[in-house]
């Protein structure tokens, strides 16, 4: 057996497996491509189609990212009367659009593909496609691959500490089962516990579909015929008990920040009435962060509504954002084999052309791959485009705000005195209160006390109708000069030690903790070693060494200036970037110190009309 002909019109490109003989060839596993993927809710029919981060080169608009349309696969019905079975073909917009023509937001849908990873006789191990003609080589078919599906939102569950405030839907199918088959979850409970989500009226959590194969136009880049799932998140909305239906809403304007417990303020709908569907007897409703002093977990405690109103009362209400576990099963000549994916659904992307300071990529690597050893090929394009999403981060941050909590929480941790009081961390460095990132936070604080001269040490900022936002406005115009490559390449050859002292080191590895907290200190960074006293260094450098930083250590909890200033990890502690990123940024400092073919200045080659 042989796959169909491949329309490919340059075979030199064309995948490993395409054209292959696989008669002889045995299965070894099963796995989806990809493993893991991101679904945003939204309530438009339409999915958002796919598209790509380009780096816009434009000198009139400086360096920014912008989003260009990518091929996309779309569904299309056999029957043409726009019911299910569906096949899908490959289109292009030439505009993206984030909204459908009656402004709803577009879900993004992932898809995820089967691949099976065979052996051939001569020991050379490949992935192909799963298809209909594949399951028929080894004597199976649709019919022999099931699909499980699970997707959950235990938010109140983790609160509460009670599985019937979970709402679970569960789904069986075989890979012929065309038809969209809806996720609608209900609360797992026994005997006396009140089932949060009733059997009577579920939580739409989204829908999953397989698809018919499409053999027009057949070419490997697409294999249309490929066994595909795709995950439709659900519309975004949310859910409540009968009694949620008007709520207080805070009175800050927008643009404040402080948020404070309210009394009082505008009254607006919680759910719409057909959402009204929980049962109101769970400990869900009326449930309160502060009702003990017992750590509460996950964090941040007040992250529900209600929170921060009166005396910080859940309303009951929970979302249609959830976790999504996928599970493939197939019977290949006596053997099962298996394959899993997961999704995660959450709120739309308010900010599509901005990229993270550091994706699930980078984490995933940062916990299995070992440091990076800087490559004159490829290091300065790294730190370079590292130093770009920092930037595109950093224009999404209202640092005044972040400053504010951040130095506030500081007090709050360490000091019984007033937040307020600038003076509450003499003898600490870097600053913790108000005079973080003001004059007197030495070394840290350069250029920030000289763009805001309006400023005092005071920790929430003097706003005029010029500089409503004067911290957000200095580090935005800091950090898109770096964002340049010829800029950044002279500031950290110019000034190294800046960047080292200004960079907060990430956490170290469990192994390079210390076994007593506050005796001993954590592992040393092993790299970031010289200091440049002439035009090149002719000694090491003087100061401490630098050194990861222990969860443990009150110290290392708060939050300061430096890079990336006041922001919050997931965890509930200061933000980093990854220990590869920060160890790989130190040895390119310390590269372009001791070796003068490193400083060399990159001459970008002429192209298109500047050949």
């Amino acid at each position: 057996m042989t796959f169909h002909k491949c329309n490919n019109p340059d075979p030199s490109t064309c995948a490993p497996w395409c054209g292959k003989d696989l008669r002889k060839a045995r299965v070894l596993s099963i796995f989806f491509d990809p493993p893991m993927a991101i679904a945003r809710v939204g309530s438009s029919k339409e999915p958002m189609p796919a598209y790509r981060w380009k780096m816009d080169e434009d000198p009139h608009h400086g360096m920014q990212t912008m989003i260009v349309p990518a091929p996309s696969l779309t569904r299309e019905s056999i029957r043409g009367n726009g019911h299910h079975p569906y096949k899908l073909k490959v289109t292009q917009d030439a505009v993206i659009h984030f909204k459908d023509d009656k402004g709803r937001i577009k879900p993004v849908a992932p898809f995820f593909e089967l691949w099976a990873r065979l052996q051939d006789l001569d020991g050379q191990v490949y992935a192909v496609p799963v298809t209909e003609d594949l399951l028929k080589r080894y004597h199976a078919d649709l019919r022999s691959l099931e699909f499980t599906v699970s997707a959950g939102n235990r938010k109140a569950e983790a609160r509460v500490k009670d599985a019937a405030c979970a709402v679970i839907a569960h789904k069986v199918f075989h890979a012929d089962s065309y038809k969209s088959h809806h996720l609608d979850a209900i609360s797992p409970h026994t005997e006396g516990q009140v089932p949060m989500a009733r059997p009577d009226a579920p939580v739409p959590l989204g829908k999953v579909q397989t698809f018919m194969p499409n053999f027009d136009d057949w070419s490997c880049k697409t294999r249309l015929d490929q066994i595909r799932l795709r995950f439709t998140p659900g519309k975004g909305d949310s859910f409540g008990p009968p009694e949620a239906s008007q709520a207080i809403a805070s009175a800050r304007q927008p643009g404040d920040f402080e948020p404070e417990i309210t009394e009082y303020g505008r009254i607006h709908k919680m759910t719409k009435p057909e959402n009204r569907i929980l049962s109101s007897d769970t400990p869900w409703l009326g449930y309160s962060f502060g009702h003990d002093d017992t750590p509460k977990w996950p964090t941040p405690m007040d992250s529900y509504d209600g929170a921060r109103v009166g005396p910080g009362h859940s309303w009951g209400l929970i979302d249609d954002t959830c976790d999504l576990i996928i599970t493939a099963r197939l019977a290949v000549n006596g053997h099962l084999l298996t394959a899993q994916a997961r999704s995660f659904a959450g709120p739309p992307d308010f900010a599509p052309d901005k990229r993270p300071m550091y994706s699930i990529q980078d984490e995933l690597e940062d916990r299995e791959l070992p440091l990076q050893e800087p490559d004159l090929d490829t290091t300065p394009d790294e730190i370079l485009d590292l130093f770009r999403r920092i930037f595109e981060t950093a224009s999404l941050v209202n640092l005044d705000q972040r400053r504010a909590w951040a130095t506030g929480g500081n007090a709050s941790l360490i000091s019984s005195e007033s937040p307020d009081n600038p003076h509450w961390d003499d003898g600490i460095s870097p600053k913790l209160g108000p005079a973080s990132m003001r004059r007197r936070d030495k070394p840290y604080a350069d250029l920030v006390p000289d763009y805001t001269p309006g400023q005092g040490e005071t920790r929430v900022p003097v706003s005029g109708d010029d500089d409503r936002l004067p911290y957000t406005q200095v580090v935005q115009q800091v950090h898109a000069r770096m964002a340049d490559s010829p800029v950044l390449r002279a500031f950290l050859t110019r000034r190294p030690d800046r960047v080292r002292e200004l960079v907060r080191p990430p956490f170290a590895k469990l192994s390079d903790l210390p076994k007593r907290v506050g005796i001993q200190k954590p592992a040393e960074v092993p790299v970031g070693k010289w200091r440049v006293t002439g035009v090149m260094p002719d000694e090491a450098s003087d100061k401490p060494p630098l050194r990861y930083r222990d969860p443990r250590e009150v110290m290392d909890q708060t939050y300061d200036m430096r890079m990336p200033p006041y922001m919050r990890h997931s965890m509930g502690v200061p933000l980093t970037i990854t220990r590869r990123q920060y160890t790989l940024l130190l040895a390119y400092l310390d590269k372009l110190e001791t070796d003068p073919e490193w400083r060399k200045p990159v001459m970008p080659e002429p192209t298109g009309d500047h050949a």
